[in-house]
């Protein structure tokens, strides 16, 4: 009886363990499983990511923005918010007042405050921070803003702005912010437009990602197009010109800006009364505001070698390029190409600009003297950044 009863019993743990095995899953369905779970995984893991990410983004966006936002608030109760100032570091100034900043950079030293080498921007190279040097970088009505600032915040957050020029006195009482929680804005922080680095000075430093731009700042702007291997601020223009009487005195050169353009020599022709305007001075004048200058030979020579494609342009003055022109790189420079003779910065006797002429069909021959005065049309000029 003993032994049936072994018997019986291993005969029925058999039987439950050929009873699993029938349900459990085949090696193939198991695959078949986990392939659905990684389909899975794949299209949803990196949505989650994002969307994560996004959110961490803008809570630290809205973060930054409303201790900026306080500082301008607290500021603008000490009534500093207005056209007050002559530039944007004066105004981090008075906000370092009410915000814990513990650097603050004037636009020739930025790079203390961001210091890394460059922003990355899709569709376009890198923006070097040296070459945020003006308000120009908005890229938003930049005529209306002071030169760029920047300053740090005790967390380590860096900024980079610009302080509109006729800011609007505020009530110092307006303390009002617009826009969802994590949009909000203080209205006194309307007269800074710029960007921010929202985790510091550590990677990707892209804008869109964790640069953020600040007040309508959707991207960088430089203050300058790359052509022919040289940075030029101002494409193509055709100088106003201004007349001897007013920037020469018995034959020296006594205008300030002139001077600071480095004009050194008359145009004695130049008269209300002779031959009309001193546009290369003029030329000069404008680079020079523009933190630039006109190209000199060696400048104008590159530009030959590139819109002819020919490196044996030879680096001499006065000298006129031939060959085959093309065209469509010298558009680059010039959208409205017929022809162009450009000046540099070098003179000779006091009057002649030194040139370079870039036409296919080439036929004006400039005299020795009409290189700053006569024939307008025909005397472009553009900057190059210093």
């Amino acid at each position: 009886m003993l032994k049936r009863s072994r018997r019986t019993n291993f005969g029925g743990l058999l039987a439950n363990l050929l009873d699993k095995k029938k349900n459990a899953f085949t090696l193939a369905e198991t695959l078949i499983a986990l392939g659905v779970i990684g389909i899975i995984a794949a299209l949803t893991i990196p949505s989650l990511i994002t969307t994560i990410s996004n959110t961490v983004r803008e809570n630290q966006m809205a973060v930054f923005e409303r201790k900026l936002g306080k500082g301008a608030d607290l500021l603008n109760i000490d009534n500093g918010i207005g056209p007050y100032y002559n530039d944007t570091e004066s105004f981090v100034k008075r906000l370092s007042e009410h915000l814990k900043i513990v650097t603050i950079c004037g636009k020739d030293n930025l790079r203390d405050c961001i210091t890394y080498n460059a922003i990355q921007q899709e569709g376009s190279e890198p923006y070097e921070i040296e070459d945020i040097e003006t308000k120009s970088f908005t890229g938003i009505d930049a005529d209306e803003y002071l030169d760029a600032a920047g300053f740090v915040l005790a967390d380590g957050t860096p900024m980079v702005l610009a302080f509109k020029k006729d800011c609007p006195i505020s009530d110092p009482d307006a303390v009002e912010y617009t826009g969802t929680k994590k949009e909000a804005k203080s209205n006194n922080t309307s007269c800074i437009a710029g960007f921010y680095d929202i985790n510091g000075n550590k990677g990707p430093n892209k804008f869109g990602k964790d640069i953020v731009g600040f007040n309508g700042v959707t991207a960088l702007s430089l203050p300058y197009v790359k052509f022919a291997g040289l940075k030029v601020i101002k494409s193509v223009f055709l100088p106003t010109g201004i007349y001897l009487e007013d920037y020469c005195t018995n034959g020296k050169v006594t205008n300030q800006e002139a001077k600071d353009a480095g004009v050194t020599g008359c145009c004695t022709r130049c008269s209300r009364t002779a031959f009309g305007p001193d546009r290369w001075a003029s030329a000069m004048i404008t680079c020079n505001k523009l933190g630039g200058h006109l190209p000199d030979l060696e400048d104008l020579t590159k530009v030959a070698r590139y819109v002819y494609n020919n490196e044996n342009i030879q680096n001499k003055k006065d000298d006129r390029v031939t060959g085959t022109l093309i065209v469509s790189r010298l558009r680059e420079l010039a959208p409205s190409y017929s022809g162009i003779i450009l000046w540099s910065s070098e003179i000779k006797n006091g009057e002649h600009a030194y040139w370079r002429s870039f036409s296919s069909n080439y036929t004006y021959a400039p005299s020795l003297h009409d290189g700053l005065h006569k024939s307008a049309a025909d005397k472009y000029a553009f900057c190059v950044k210093n």
